[in-house]
């Protein structure tokens, strides 16, 4: 039977606070990707839909949307670009962990304003 002292707990923890540091770069790197894959899939799907309309046109509304969408597009390569973080022996683990968290949720609420806003403007040019 394997019995843990605290401060092997306080290790474990530590090193695994390490991993996740590490690796939260790479996980805003994925949601990046998948940011961009929507939002090219967005502009595939809204393009395709004016296309097959009866008088198909590229109004400015539907260029707008095309905008704020390549806009959506750049903002998740932007979270998709590595990042390195270095960690001393002297780093706040905790605090560099919740910059990196506070990082990925802001990137993400400005990609999902940007793509929420060009397929509002989107959706409403192609019923037009």
């Amino acid at each position: 039977m394997l019995r843990l002292k605290g401060e092997d707990v306080h290790d474990g923890l530590r090193e695994w606070i390490k991993v996740d540091l590490r690796e939260s770069p790479r996980q805003g790197s994925e949601l990046g990707k998948f940011f961009f894959s929507v939002s090219v899939g967005t502009v595939g799907a809204l393009a395709t839909i004016e296309k097959l309309g009866a008088a198909p046109r590229m109004g400015a509304q539907l260029v707008v949307a095309f905008v704020i969408l390549f806009a959506s597009m750049l903002m998740a390569l932007v979270s998709a670009l590595p990042r390195k973080m270095l960690i001393g022996g002297d780093s706040d683990l905790s605090f560099e962990y919740a910059k990196q968290i506070r990082l990925i949720i802001r990137e993400s609420w400005i990609w999902f304003a940007l793509w929420l806003g060009g397929t509002a403007i989107g959706i409403w040019a192609v019923r037009r």
